[in-house]
């Protein structure tokens, strides 16, 4: 090299060094909450269009390595709004982030291992925060804290006792015989929502075990765990988790720690419940206690009189102040290496009947660890032990237990309390003395349940374009249930049949799921086109054992089974695997277009043929308008259309594809002899394949819309049909009809107001679901066990008709008389913060239409008690005789589902207690506050079928529903 060409490198040399010092370079700062200054941990920091990216630490600091200048930042964090910045070299950059007001930058999961801001989701998935769930007022239950909060779902209660009992139906029915409550998934472990029967039927004389007044078994979870609620309400969102989707998904993400210090939180409600509705007593006198009862009756009618007048047995048995405690304490923080959450809840809630009530003690705790860049995992722990005492209510055949039966027949001049000596005299009227019940009978069950999930990733590869992550998900639900049911050998209606009772049960369940997912991030086109590939195997057990003790024939005062001189054992137990193989596919590109394809096969030991797989395949397109070019933003300044199509699917009942075999013992030797259900061993899941359009469109910051219309078709539905003698059977269930539902979902989300001083944010969630029985191989029938007959009304199974539909005999023939499905429904939520200090918050809840069949007036109307008999309209009624249109009755209402008045302490009543305390706030709140409808019996929401598939909307003798209220306080350290 001579002189010239080495002068030559050195000065090229030196002009360069600059220009690639300028192309590497840190970017450093703090990221801050535009409103109080406060540092945001945990934020995310990536460059737009690569995986590259970091997180803020304890102070809300960062610093992150720029390859190549000019580059994007993005700016993100959980319920803010994102931000961008361009940096053109290493530079210091300070950002404040803004609280987000449309929730758009809220995360939704779109699979088993990937998830999508809420603005380029293409399916109409509704989200529940916490906040939303539970900041209101103090709930019960999960189920029945979604009441009027999410578009497209209706929920009715099956029972008021304490504990609850809910129905949850999303988009309609799922299935005539199967199951319609959705899947529930807590922090990726499919867990159990089951209704136990605990034997109350022997008993009772009930018809089936869902009339045993029963919770499900959601009551476990504390709402006050939860962190946030997605609900998947179309199959293109459900699809991806195959067999068991077909009612719909709730995905349930439960508080997890924070890098940050460690906050505490302690919380008390103490509040009261009542009934929301009394039927009431019908105005007696001695004139229509004659023409009513006869001459005799008179007599007694006026010495009870005489003695201080009539009782009323309505308010001895449902008439309690049920006092209700609610304490929880929690304390989340991490580091950067260890987030955690630990928690720990006690509620105590009495019932509005002597003797009824619901406790559960909850412990939960979930840690996050990042082993290294590589390897990271999630550990949540959840121990419940719940216990209830919910009496006997609702249907029951001569048994003498159920409280409105008895109290339909029981005549307020008759005493029915003990004596002096404890004896209690037997009613007249009736087969059972309603005191005697409440002081005497049991009906109980307990719950041990540990609830474990597991999730451990692999970031198997990260580079600037690509990122690949390998993840594990498993969980296991283990519930431990135990029945107890006494009633003693003294109960009128026991004496000279079983002359005692006692059932306890002890039911064992357990589910194991795992799933083993592959993930790709892929950044094409110089990051304009992104793309999320995933790939994977799923794995769900269910394993259940139930062991039912019976003793009849007790020795006197005796409660244990042994104690029988009569007893039998009957136990079932059932073994479900289900396997299947998914992959999806998204893409996105420059937020203007976003599309999901997916596809999972499925195979599961309750089909015909185990081994078989079925499809269910998913797609979805969005498209954000105002990300174009050619928008010009005015008075519309969002605009997106989305559409989606999906099939899912759920397995035939346990034992359909077999014929079982019954146990006989002739001459003292056992043996099988054939069941007279025959079994199909080609039966096949029912199918629902669903088209979904929608848009959403933003108006400013102050004005959100969300639309969507569904189609869902669903297919070869499982009905039971009658077979000739000659073939040895009676009946069989196989795949024998299809129907329709679609409808419409209307949000609306709102800030009137939004200055220093008052804030202002309304929801109105409008929806409607129509559906239609399109094809139906076997005559049309009464649908067995939703209903009691074409005589006094039943839901009824009949091409090209709603599968809701309520029908009666007029005049010989089977006629429509109403329908159980609403005409609408209509949500709507308020929440005001006046001078930061006050907040005030309602919902507001309209159910448009819909019949009940309202079987509890038969009984009073039967036993001469109902309160408007001697009114032109029960003078009337009373003419009709015993038809199923005197009994079916309009539902519709409008409730004031929840309020609350609180207030948040000022900065200068804290620094009373230094640096310890950093909020305190106080309040009343309550739910059920007032209802106004027409329905004439204690509630319009009532099912005497519990969550079985066609159940709601039929009303026997239930558990009143009850209003609370609660004062409420909150300590933040």
């Amino acid at each position: 090299m001579n002189k010239n060409q080495l002068l030559q490198w050195c000065l090229g040399l030196l002009f360069f060094l600059p220009v690639l010092a300028l192309a590497q370079g840190t970017v450093s700062g703090t990221v801050t909450d535009a409103v109080n200054g406060q540092p945001l941990p945990g934020a995310n920091v990536i460059i737009k269009g690569t995986t590259t990216g970091t997180t803020t630490d304890f102070d809300g600091k960062y610093d992150l390595v720029v390859q190549n200048f000019p580059a994007t930042l993005v700016f993100s964090s959980l319920g803010y709004e994102t931000a961008e910045f361009q940096v053109s070299g290493a530079t210091m950059l300070n950002v404040e982030l803004g609280e987000s007001a449309t929730g758009l930058d809220e995360v939704v999961v779109t699979g088993l291992g990937t998830s999508i801001k809420r603005r380029n989701l293409a399916n109409a998935v509704a989200t529940v925060s916490s906040e939303e769930l539970v900041g209101t007022t103090g709930q019960s239950t999960l189920d029945g804290a979604l009441y009027g909060k999410v578009t497209g779902v209706n929920i009715t209660s099956t029972s008021g006792a304490p504990g609850g009992g809910m129905a949850l139906r999303l988009r309609g029915i799922s299935s005539i015989n199967g199951n319609n409550q959705p899947l529930y998934i807590i922090d990726g472990v499919f867990v159990n929502n089951r209704e136990i029967p605990s034997g109350l039927r022997f008993a009772s004389g009930a018809n089936r075990g869902n009339e045993e007044n029963s919770a499900n078994r959601i009551a476990d979870l504390d709402p006050n765990d939860i962190e946030n609620i997605e609900i998947l309400k179309g199959a293109s969102a459900a699809a991806i988790y195959g067999s068991g989707s077909n009612a719909g998904v709730v995905i349930i993400t439960t508080k997890r720690g924070k890098l940050g210090k460690t906050d505490i939180s302690f919380s008390q409600d103490t509040g009261f419940n009542t009934i929301i509705n009394k039927i009431g007593m019908r105005p007696w006198t001695a004139a229509n206690v004659e023409s009513t009862f006869g001459a005799a009756e008179v007599a007694l009618y006026n010495q009870a009189i005489a003695n201080g007048g009539l009782i009323d047995y309505e308010d001895e048995i449902y008439g309690e102040t049920g006092l209700i405690t609610d304490t929880q304490i929690s304390a989340k923080g991490g580091s950067e290496k260890t987030r955690f959450y630990v928690g720990a809840s006690y509620r105590d809630e009495e019932g509005i009947i002597k003797n009824t009530g619901f406790d559960r003690f909850n412990v939960r705790a979930n840690i996050d660890h990042d082993i290294s860049k590589t390897f990271n995992f999630s550990i949540s722990s959840n121990y419940v032990r719940s216990g209830s005492s919910r009496s006997f209510t609702g249907n029951e055949n001569e048994g003498g237990l159920s409280y409105g039966y008895t109290l339909a027949f029981t005549r307020p001049w008759i005493n029915l309390f003990p004596d002096e000596l404890g004896n209690y005299p037997d009613n007249p009227n009736y087969s059972g003395n309603p005191i005697l019940v409440r002081d005497l009978a049991l009906n109980e069950d307990k719950n041990n349940r540990f609830i474990q999930g597991l999730r451990f990733t692999t970031n198997f590869l990260q580079t600037d374009r690509d990122n690949v992550r390998f993840i594990f998900n498993g969980g296991l639900d283990y519930l431990a249930n135990e029945t107890y049911v006494y009633v003693p050998e003294i109960h009128q209606a026991q004496r000279g049949n079983q002359n005692g009772f006692i059932g306890e049960g002890r039911n064992n369940f357990t589910n194991f799921n795992y799933q083993g997912i592959a993930v790709w991030n892929r950044e094409a086109m110089d990051g304009d086109l992104s793309l999320t590939s995933q790939a994977g195997i799923s794995y769900v057990e269910q394993q259940a054992d139930l062991i039912f003790n019976q003793a009849t024939q007790l020795i006197p005062n005796q409660t244990n089974l042994s104690q029988g001189a009569a007893q039998q054992i009957n136990q079932t137990t059932s073994l479900v695997k289900e396997f299947g193989y998914f992959a999806q596919v998204e893409g996105n590109y420059r937020d203007q277009l976003i599309g999901t394809l997916g596809y999972r096969l499925d195979k599961s030991t309750l089909n015909g043929d185990p081994n078989e797989f079925f499809g269910f395949p998913k797609a979805s397109l969005a498209v954000n308008l105002h990300n174009f070019e050619f928008w010009n933003p005015g008075f519309v300044d969002r605009l997106k259309f989305r559409t989606a199509y999906g099939e899912t699917g759920t397995p035939a009942t346990f034992g359909s594809a077999f014929t079982g075999l019954n146990q006989v013992s002739i001459g003292g030797n056992g043996g099988s002899s054939i069941g007279a259900l025959k079994g199909d061993p080609d039966v096949q899941p029912e199918t629902s394949a669903e088209f979904e359009v929608g848009l959403d469109a933003g108006f400013g910051d102050r004005v959100s819309v969300e639309l969507s219309y569904y189609n869902r078709n669903v297919r070869d539905l499982l009905l039971s049909r009658a077979l000739p003698t000659s073939t040895g059977f009676n009946t069989e269930t196989t795949n024998l009809a299809d129907l329709t539902n679609y409808g419409i979902e209307l949000g609306i989300n709102t800030y009137p107001f939004t200055n220093e001083n008052f804030t202002w944010n309304s929801n109105i969630n409008f929806w409607f679901n129509r559906s239609e029985v399109t094809r139906l191989e076997v005559p049309a029938f009464p649908q067995p066990g939703a209903g009691f007959g074409l005589g006094l009304g039943t839901y009824y199974i009949q091409e090209g008709r709603p599968v809701t539909q309520l029908v009666g005999n007029v005049d010989g023939v089977p006629t429509q008389l109403g329908d159980a499905e609403p005409d609408f429904q209509m949500g709507f939520a308020n929440q005001m913060t006046i001078y930061k200090q006050w907040d005030v918050s309602f919902l507001l809840h309209w159910k448009k239409g819909g019949e009940n069949i309202n079987l509890s007036k038969l009984l009073t109307d039967l036993g001469g008690t109902t309160p408007d008999l001697d009114t032109p309209a029960g003078i009337e009624r009373s003419g009709l005789g015993f038809v199923a249109s005197r009994f079916i009755e309009p539902a519709g209402y409008l409730r004031l589902r929840e309020a609350a008045i609180s207030y948040r302490l000022p900065q200068s009543a804290l620094d009373f207690f230094g640096d310890t305390v950093e909020g305190v706030k106080i309040g009343i709140s309550g739910r059920n506050i007032f209802t106004i409808t027409d329905y004439s019996s204690y509630d319009p929401e009532v099912s005497t079928n519990g969550g079985a598939g066609l159940s709601s909307g039929i009303e026997v003798t239930p558990f009143p529903s009850t209003k609370q209220f609660y004062l409420n306080l909150n300590v933040n350290f």
